[in-house]
């Protein structure tokens, strides 16, 4: 094959690139937009997939075939790596976080004896939400299911009583309201 053979796609009786090119862009479009590829990074895996094409040139025997297959490939792999790259970037100190052990029991004892503590000034619904919430550990809607409320009725009520106690740091729980609900 002579250099002149080059401009010519193989295969195709001697095919001009550029009307190569025309011809399997529609193809090469489906395939883009069946990955969902966006406009700016479908331009850079074509580029890329036309570039290896260049490199192969005179071994490939269906360049059609071979660029969309090539195309397709490089398509599964850009949302391969976009996935493991999230995992990746995932904050170092939010890791931190997960990987915490849990505390030992006698810790997490002393925990609930201070929001038993805290809790005292509260009136009795309120008490009541906070330790099937933060004592046992139950989610917004087994609580509501425990004491009759609505889930949202739950959260509120849950919003309200966090409120109150944050407002309480610093001062005697049972001296700044009267527990009433």
């Amino acid at each position: 094959m002579t250099r002149s053979d080059h401009a010519f796609a193989p295969g195709t009786s001697r095919e001009p690139i550029d009307q190569f090119l025309q011809r399997v862009r529609p193809r090469l479009k489906r395939v883009l937009q069946g990955y969902d590829i966006p406009l700016e990074d479908a331009e850079d895996l074509l580029q890329q997939s036309l570039l290896d094409a260049l490199r192969k040139w005179d071994t490939i025997e269906n360049l059609e075939a071979w660029l969309v297959g090539t195309l397709g490939y490089k398509c599964s792999n850009y949302w391969r790596q976009r996935r493991t790259g999230l995992v990746r970037a995932v904050d170092t100190p939010v890791l931190e976080l997960l990987a915490e052990p849990e505390a030992p029991a006698q810790e997490r004892g002393d925990v609930l004896l201070d929001l038993r503590r805290l809790m005292a000034g509260l009136g009795k619904r309120h008490q009541d939400v906070l330790w099937l919430r933060y004592g046992l550990g139950l989610s917004a809607g087994e609580v509501a299911r425990r004491l009759g409320y609505s889930t949202a009725s739950i959260r509120k009520l849950t919003n309200r009583s966090m409120a109150r106690l944050r407002r309480w740091a610093g001062s005697d729980p049972v001296d700044s309201e009267d527990g009433s609900s």
